[in-house]
C-alpha cells in the first residue's frame, strides 16, 4: 500500500514514518508539509498513492481545501484526516470535502494502523468523537436549508461590505433580485442582518 503523509510538523511526519515502517504492507512514498506541495506533486506523477494521511491545520493549503481538491480531481485516492482539531467547523468541513476517514492524533498506534487499513479497503472510518460532533451539528441552519450557488455568491459579496446595488452590478442582475437573495439568505441562516450573516458564513466556512 502506497502512502503519502502531509503534516506541517516535521517531527510528526518522522514519527509517522517510523510507525508505518513497522508494517511491511506500507510504503511511504513521499511526505509534505502542506497541501499545496502535495497537489503540485500529484500533478507531476502518475504513481499515485492509495492513501493520503493528512493533517488539517497547515500553511498555504489546509487539510479541508486539499481534501476537496483531491476528491474532485483524484477520486480514487483515499484521504484519511489525522488531527487534534475535532470541533464543529473542522468536522463539518472534512465531511463536506469528502474525506474517507478522520482519526485523532492521540489515538493508539494500533488503532491508527487499523483505521488506515479499513480506509484502504473502502470503508468510511470516523472517530467516535468526530461522529458525536457531527450528530450535534446536524441541526445547523445551513445544513437543513443549504444555500444555493447564487446565494453563496451574494453572501460572499455581502461579507465584503458591498451594498445590494453594488452586488447587483458585480453579478449582472437587478437590485430587486439581490434583495430577494438576501432575504432568502437571512431566512435560511436564521439571522436578522448582514453582520450576523457574515459572521455565520465565516464561522462555518461558507465563503
Amino acid at each position: 500500500m502506497k502512502l503519502i503523509l502531509v503534516d506541517d510538523h516535521h517531527i510528526v511526519r518522522q514519527g509517522m514514518k517510523f510507525l508505518l515502517s513497522t508494517q511491511p504492507q506500507y510504503e511511504v512514498v513521499e511526505d509534505f508539509s502542506n497541501g499545496q506541495q502535495l497537489i503540485d506533486y500529484l500533478k507531476t506523477t502518475q504513481d499515485y498513492p492509495e492513501v493520503i494521511v493528512m493533517d488539517l491545520v497547515m500553511p498555504e493549503m489546509n487539510g479541508i481545501e486539499t481534501t476537496a481538491y483531491i476528491k474532485t480531481h483524484y477520486p480514487d485516492i483515499k484521504v484519511l484526516i489525522l488531527s487534534s482539531f475535532v470541533d464543529e467547523v473542522h468536522v463539518l468541513g472534512v465531511l463536506h470535502a469528502g474525506a474517507d476517514g478522520f482519526e485523532i492524533k492521540d489515538s493508539e498506534p494500533d488503532v491508527l494502523i487499523e483505521t488506515i487499513n479499513r480506509v484502504y479497503n473502502g470503508e468510511k472510518v470516523f472517530h467516535p468523537h468526530v461522529m458525536k460532533v457531527k450528530n450535534q451539528a446536524g441541526t445547523l441552519p445551513h445544513l437543513e436549508n443549504p444555500l444555493s450557488k447564487r446565494e453563496i455568491e451574494v453572501l460572499r459579496e455581502m461579507s465584503n461590505g458591498y451594498t445590494n446595488k453594488e452586488i447587483a452590478e458585480v453579478l449582472f442582475v437587478s437590485e430587486k433580485t439581490i434583495k430577494t437573495h438576501v432575504s432568502h439568505i437571512f431566512t435560511k441562516l436564521q439571522v436578522t442582518d448582514r453582520t450576523q450573516a457574515s459572521l455565520y458564513a465565516v464561522k462555518y466556512q461558507l465563503i
